[in-house]
This record gives structure tokens, C-alpha cells and sequence, in this order.
């Protein structure tokens, strides 16, 4: 009986060894292996550190599954889930993400070639996907509300079209690029910014201050310049979808494939929102009814030569109904029941060419159009806008010093509606605009630390005739590049488009007069910038502070307060002026913590002169001299969930209102915050819920007489003589809401 108990005891110790297996692995950053890097799998004894190869191997490990983290000063930690098996080698590659990379981001915007974020003598800023999800959004709208310095504006109440404004600055002196090529003018201005769905973005990088010298009119506030997704860094297949308390669905799907030396990527996104919600019992829908789909494809093509080439194309179609809420179906043009019924169908075609030559130089071709055909109460629109676009740019390297960059472009522009809009006695720009240029710019490197450009634009236009603008920045950057000082000054011009001026230009409560010919606005812009890198012990702290100033030798702004019928344009050569700074502090901590603040105050006003000929500063309507955002984001490591808080705070503004209007004259202080759980599983699934609007802000009274949209009542009971009128609105009409979605990524 001992004989046999003896090797039943022992049976385990000699099985013990073959319940284990191994684990090995690489750690390395952007380029280079990481030494003594610590490997650690949580809630165990079990860690080693990595060799000279960044090499790392742990032993008679138990059979599992463990939460591995791996840890490196300066790096973003990595934590993922491991199962070690029976006998068997698991292997890991990780690289880690240096907490200052985004110094090494590479950008475009700022110099129209390809350089790094610390080597752009612009400051540009750069958002990535990643950063929008911190609170989802499925369009570029909703994605820049949590971006410094930018206010998205609501234009007209009724079917919430909008704007985007920079540093106090009307949405129409921002440029919008999709891909370097300017697609979001005029009709598109308006009504597309919140159908560019967020499936096709890889970032955005945002160039604030005047950049005519590269990018013409138009560039007076900034740029921003929406890059899409390359075909070849996109996953095979990407899903996100989502669904509000509001009943409003979204989803998104993304996939890439190869065709011999091809690669593709095809992403169609829709959008859906047909109940009629009446938060403020005004009788009005609070949101429009939506019906929304976007499909965008590009190709790009292996070349021997290692030359970019790729085409690509886009298409949008919305059906947008706002009005009344008791109306029977979708009734437009009734004299019974108000409402605004849009349909817009968008195209655009374009590829972009890399020569085959030793320098770099690249061709871009684009031609767009966008149909537009609405019912604004019984008033019909039908408006046709044509875009085609063509520019060669040439970078030398000269010597040591100078890197020349030099382009020529070609843009027609065409539009035609049947309003009288574009043909009102010289006063409108012509039904097609002609505009040719050249620009020419010199970088000049001193040294490690010190680069100066030089650049002059020459534009021809038919609405504006020859315009030069010049302009000069210099950068600075410490020996450890942890400190980098920028200063730029330069002159622009816009010419004014009556399509996209101000807000609510296209609305049915009022009418368009202009007052005198319009001519070109032309300004001087300056600005100065500071960032600062600093590692800490806990972490990596990130400082970005600005000063700009814009100039205005003609002004043109809309005047909503002569007379409630209309909405009247005319110049002001008195000028105007929008100056202001900004700040922004970040910081990464060690563990998975990640806090930002950012702030922006723009002073803007216009010179007006009084009826005794005194002159004195007006401050234009829908323009907050302050806005604030946040984030904060935790990752609960075992678990992997994290949380995510945003938000933004928005100061009083100026509001359009009329004569002895019984509304305020301001918006009050409000904040609009989000919250967000999300929670990664294996196999790329992720599942996230929230709340956005937490504190439930709504604005109060968008419309005026909402009860008699014809104004067929105004002599009766109403001795103020109000009028129906939808453009006093300043954001949404969404209260608080709540949001449930998930993501699921095939690589």
C-alpha cells in the first residue's frame, strides 16, 4: 500500500513542469529597440526587463491568460491581454508610442509638402481619429466642436445648417480642403460640412491665420485640411455604429483591398433621423428629418519609382425636412404649413500625381459640382455650383539653405440659381470666375535652430482682378527641440459670396439686399506662437500658447437689424479687426491618464460711424469672444475600459435680433459636456456608451413667431410688429441624450 502512495504523491511534482509554456517577445519605439524596458504580467511575480535587442523572454509561465504590460520612460505604456499555452512559445511584437511623437507628425498644410510637425515653420495643429473618439461623432461639424480656437455655428433654426468659425471669424473666411483641394465652397460651405462622415478621415490639421500665400482667397482666418484614409494603411474592414435616445442611427463601413499593384479602400456611411421631437413646444422640429449617405473610394497605385499616385471620388446625397410639427407627411410649398424640404446630391473626381522626376513634383486635379433644390416656405431654390481645380507644385532643394517651392494653379468656378442671386447688376460675383496664379516661397535654414520663408502669391481672378500676397514667418526650436517659438505675418483676400455671408443667408424668413457693389476684402494678419515640451517625472507635459491679429481694409457683414425683411450687405472701408490668443496645456501621464485644457478669446469687431459722423467699434452677431474645451480620458487596464469626459464652454455672444426684440441680446454662458464608457474585447470588438448634453443646455426661443411663419397676423395683437424670423438660433436644439454603438476592426 506504501509502494503505491508514495508515487501518487509524487505524481504532481513530475506533471508540474509540463503546465507551463513560454513567453518571448521585441519591444521597440518609432526606430529603435528599447533597452530595459519593463515586461510585467499583471497580478503575478512573473517580469523581466528587455535586453540591448529590446528582446525580452519569461519562462515557466502557467498555462493562461494574463494582462501583459510593458513600460518604458518617455513611451506610452502598453497593456494588452496574452494567453500562454501548454508547451508552447507565445511571441509578442510591441512597439511603443513616444509620448512626444506628435513633434514628428507629418503635415502638409503648413508648407504643401511633407514635413514634420516640429520642422513646419507654421504652427498646425493636428487631430487624429483616436482624438474624436473620445466622444463619437460621425461628421466633421461634430468632430471640430471639441477643437481650440473653432465655434460651430448654427445658421439658420429651422434646418440647422452651419458654419465654422476660426478665432471669431466667420465660417466664410475658412478655407476647407479635402486632400490639399478646395471642395467646401459656397453651396457646399453650407450644406455639407455635416455630411462629411468620419469614416473616410485618417486626420485633420488645422492652419490658423492668414495663408493666402499659398492658398488664395478664402485662407483669411485659416485652413483646415481633411486628409482621408490611405488605401494601404486602411484595415480590411472597419465597422461603427451607433444609436442615440433621439432615435437618430448611424453607421459607417470601411474596407480595403488589393488588386494586383492597387490597393483600394471604399467607405460608405449613412445617417437617419425621422422623429420629430418639439423639446421647446414651440410647434417646430428641434432636428430636422435626415436621411443622409456618403461613399467615398480611392485607389492608390505601386509605382517602381516610389512616386504617390492616387484617384479617388465621392458622393453625397441628403434629404433634409424641417418645419412645422403638425404637418401632415413631408408637405413643402404649402401656404397652410411651413417648412424647409433640402435635397442635395454632391459629386467629386480627382487624382494626384507624383512626376517621375528627380524633384518632387506633383499634379492635382479635381472638378466637383453640387446640386442644391429646395423649398424654403413657399419660396423654390435651385442652385448649381461648379468647381474644377488644377495646381503643379515644384520642391527644390538648392543648397544647404534654400528649399524652393514654387506652383501654378487653375480654378473655374461656376455658379447659377434661379433667385437672381448671381446676376444682380454687377453687385454678386459672375456666374463663372476665372482664377489663375502662381506663388513662389524660399525656406531658409540657419543653422539647426533658425528657418525663415519668404513666399509671394500673384492671383488673377475675374471678381477681383490682380491681388498680391505676400508673407514672411521664422521659427525657432530649442537644441533639444523641446522649445519652439513661430512668428508669421501676411496679407489675403476674399471675395464676398452672398451663398455663405454671415448666417442664415439662405433661409425663408428673409431676404437678401445689397446695398451697394461689393468689393474684395483685403487684410493684414499676424501672429505669434509658443510650444513647449517638458518631461516630467509623472509624465509628459505639452504647452501650446498664440497671439494673432487680423487687419480688414474692407468689411463686408451682413446687417440683420435695418430692416427685419431683409438681410442687407454692404463694404465698410472703415475697416475691422479680429485679434486674440489662445492656450492649450496637455498632459500624458505615466499611467493611463491623459488630461487637456484649451482656451480662446477673439476680440472682433467692425468701425461703424454713428449719426453725429462719431466712430465707434461693433461687435458682429454669432461671434463668442470666449470658448473653452477639455478632455479627460482613463483606461482601466484589466478590464480594458476607459473613460472618457469632454467638453466645452461657450461665452455670451451678440445674437440677431430685432427691434425691441423681447429675447436677450445675448446668449448666456453655457457648456455642453459629454461622457463616454468604452470597452475593448479581443478580435478588435469594441462596445461604448454615454451621455452627451449632460447638463441638458437648450437654447431658448430660436425662432420668432413661430405661430405665424407666413406673416399673415403681424397687424393683429402684435404691436412691436414682429415677424417670423428662424436666425437668432446659436447651436443645437439636442438636449441631453444618451448614445449606445460599437466598432469592430478586421486588420
Amino acid at each position: 500500500m506504501k509502494r503505491l502512495l508514495i508515487p501518487l504523491l509524487l505524481t504532481p511534482l513530475f506533471s508540474f513542469p509540463q503546465s507551463v509554456g513560454t513567453l518571448i517577445g521585441m519591444v521597440s519605439g518609432d526606430d529603435e529597440k528599447l533597452e530595459f524596458a519593463s515586461v510585467v504580467l499583471l497580478r503575478t511575480d512573473i517580469g523581466t526587463n528587455t535586453d540591448k535587442q529590446g528582446y525580452f523572454e519569461l519562462k515557466q509561465v502557467p498555462v493562461g491568460k494574463y494582462q501583459l504590460r510593458i513600460s518604458f520612460i518617455g513611451y506610452e505604456f502598453f497593456q494588452d491581454e496574452v494567453e500562454v499555452k501548454l508547451g508552447e512559445i507565445t511571441e509578442v511584437k510591441v512597439t511603443l508610442i513616444e509620448l512626444t511623437s506628435h513633434l514628428k507628425e507629418i503635415v502638409i498644410t503648413g508648407s504643401l509638402k511633407e514635413v514634420t510637425k516640429l520642422q513646419s515653420v507654421t504652427p498646425v495643429d493636428v487631430y487624429t481619429t483616436k482624438y474624436f473618439q473620445r466622444n463619437p461623432v460621425n461628421n466633421i461639424w461634430d468632430a471640430l466642436r471639441n477643437v481650440n480656437g473653432i465655434f460651430p455655428d448654427i445658421d439658420n433654426g429651422v434646418t440647422n445648417t452651419t458654419d465654422i468659425q476660426i478665432n471669431g471669424l466667420e465660417g466664410n473666411y475658412s478655407m476647407i480642403l479635402i486632400d490639399g483641394v478646395p471642395a467646401m465652397n459656397g453651396l457646399a460651405g453650407i450644406y455639407a460640412l455635416n455630411a462629411i462622415p468620419m469614416s473616410m478621415v485618417e486626420k485633420i490639421e488645422i492652419l490658423k491665420g492668414s495663408a493666402s500665400a499659398l492658398y488664395g482667397s478664402e485662407a483669411i482666418a485659416g485652413v483646415i485640411n481633411i486628409k482621408t484614409k490611405s488605401p494601404t494603411n486602411t484595415p480590411k474592414l472597419h465597422v461603427n455604429a451607433s444609436l442615440d435616445s433621439y432615435l437618430d442611427a448611424n453607421a459607417d463601413i470601411t474596407t480595403s483591398f488589393r488588386i494586383h499593384r492597387a490597393t483600394s479602400m471604399v467607405s460608405v456611411s449613412g445617417q437617419t433621423s425621422q422623429y420629430r421631437w418639439d423639446l421647446n413646444k414651440d410647434n417646430f422640429m428641434d432636428i430636422p428629418l435626415t436621411n443622409r449617405i456618403s461613399v467615398f473610394n480611392k485607389w492608390q497605385f505601386d509605382r517602381k519609382d516610389s512616386g504617390l499616385t492616387y484617384i479617388y471620388g465621392r458622393f453625397l446625397y441628403e434629404d433634409r425636412f424641417g418645419g412645422q410639427k403638425d404637418i401632415p407627411g413631408r408637405i413643402a410649398g404649402n401656404p397652410d404649413y411651413y417648412s424647409e424640404w433640402i435635397k442635395t446630391n454632391q459629386w467629386q473626381v480627382g487624382f494626384h500625381y507624383q512626376l517621375p522626376v528627380k524633384d518632387q513634383m506633383v499634379l492635382r486635379v479635381d472638378y466637383s459640382e453640387h446640386y442644391q433644390k429646395a423649398i424654403y416656405g413657399i419660396s423654390r431654390f435651385n442652385g448649381r455650383q461648379r468647381t474644377g481645380f488644377s495646381q503643379l507644385t515644384w520642391n527644390k532643394k538648392i543648397d544647404r539653405v534654400n528649399d524652393l517651392l514654387m506652383g501654378a494653379l487653375y480654378r473655374l468656378n461656376y455658379y447659377t440659381d434661379n433667385t437672381g442671386v448671381s446676376i444682380d447688376s454687377g453687385s454678386i460675383p459672375k456666374r463663372y470666375n476665372h482664377i489663375g496664379g502662381v506663388f513662389i516661397e524660399d525656406e531658409m535654414s540657419f543653422g539647426k535652430y533658425h528657418k525663415l520663408v519668404a513666399g509671394v502669391r500673384f492671383e488673377y481672378s475675374q471678381n477681383a482682378g490682380p491681388v498680391f500676397t505676400p508673407r514672411i514667418n521664422y521659427k525657432w526650436n530649442s537644441k533639444d527641440e523641446k522649445h519652439v517659438v513661430r512668428i508669421g505675418v501676411g496679407t489675403g483676400y476674399r471675395v464676398a459670396n452672398l451663398l455663405n455671408e454671415g448666417f442664415g443667408a439662405m433661409n425663408g424668413s428673409r431676404q437678401i439686399k445689397v446695398a451697394e457693389p461689393l468689393k474684395p476684402e483685403y487684410t493684414i494678419s499676424g501672429n505669434a506662437n509658443y510650444t513647449r515640451v517638458q518631461e516630467l517625472k509623472g509624465g509628459v507635459l505639452d504647452l501650446d500658447a498664440s497671439v494673432f491679429l487680423t487687419y480688414f481694409t474692407n468689411f463686408i457683414e451682413p446687417d440683420y437689424n435695418e430692416d427685419p425683411k431683409f438681410i442687407v450687405y454692404s463694404n465698410n472701408k472703415r475697416g475691422a479687426m479680429s485679434t486674440g490668443f489662445s492656450a492649450n496645456a496637455g498632459f500624458t501621464f505615466n499611467y493611463p491618464l491623459k488630461i487637456g485644457i484649451g482656451f480662446t478669446y477673439a476680440y472682433v469687431f467692425e468701425i461703424e460711424e454713428d449719426e453725429s459722423g462719431k466712430r465707434e467699434r461693433q461687435v458682429p452677431e454669432h461671434s463668442p469672444p470666449f470658448t473653452a474645451n477639455f478632455f479627460f480620458s482613463y483606461l482601466f487596464p484589466a478590464p480594458q475600459l476607459s473613460l472618457d469626459w469632454t467638453g466645452t464652454l461657450i461665452s455670451p455672444m451678440l445674437l440677431a435680433t430685432v427691434l425691441d426684440d423681447f429675447r436677450p441680446t445675448k446668449s448666456p454662458w453655457y457648456t455642453i459636456q459629454n461622457v463616454q464608457l468604452t470597452k475593448k474585447f479581443r478580435k478588435g470588438m469594441e462596445i461604448y456608451v454615454g451621455i452627451k448634453n449632460l447638463f441638458n443646455f437648450i437654447q431658448k426661443d430660436p425662432i420668432l413667431r413661430p405661430f405665424d411663419p407666413f406673416n399673415r397676423n403681424v397687424q393683429t395683437d402684435n404691436p412691436l410688429n414682429y415677424r417670423f424670423d428662424t436666425t437668432y438660433g446659436f447651436t443645437t436644439m439636442e438636449g441631453i441624450k444618451a448614445f449606445v454603438g460599437f466598432r469592430y476592426t478586421l486588420l
